[in-house]
């Protein structure tokens, strides 16, 4: 079962349960003062423009102080604006410089890399000049060596037929 409601809400205050009534209540207790007697009317008169005149100096005060506030956020809110470009254009710059360097570095890498193969590339044509060099000379020695025992071979059947021959 749920518990009885009181009346009093323990949170509210005096300030919050009584509307704030300002410049509008200070006319009708004037007005009310007019009701009762003449005499007092010039009176009040004088103290509806005192009234008017500090509510105009009050509201001027709190129209300039709200501008002021307003223009100190907009001041601030420049000199962030500024503050976050400056930051953003030294962050670029910065990037932009680590990216340049990498990359720079990247091709230093990529040159010796590539200096070295053509390097071992050349050696590698050379190697295989030689060798095939070497593997002509060996051939054209293979063939004379060829050539000679064929002959030889010619020779020896030949004079083997003609020996059977007789």
């Amino acid at each position: 079962m749920a518990p009885p409601r009181s009346a009093k809400q323990p949170g509210s205050t005096a300030a919050q349960s009584h509307p704030r009534q300002g410049r509008n209540a200070r006319r009708q207790v004037a007005e009310d003062v007019d009701d009762d007697g003449h005499a007092e009317d010039s009176a009040n008169v004088d103290d509806e423009a005192e009234d008017d005149y500090i509510e105009l100096s009050q509201g001027t005060a709190v129209q300039s102080m709200i501008i002021g506030g307003l223009n100190n956020q907009k001041k601030r809110h420049t000199v962030n604006k500024k503050q976050v470009k400056e930051k953003y254009s030294r962050t670029k710059t910065e990037v932009q410089d680590s990216i340049t360097t990498l990359f720079d570095e990247h091709e230093e890498q990529a040159d010796t890399a590539h200096s070295a193969q053509l390097k071992r590339l050349a050696d590698l044509i050379a190697l295989k000049a030689s060798l095939e060099s070497q593997m002509t000379t060996k051939l054209a020695h293979l063939q004379t060596m060829y050539d000679t025992h064929s002959r030889e071979l010619s020779y020896v059947l030949d004079s083997r037929i003609r020996e059977l021959k007789k």
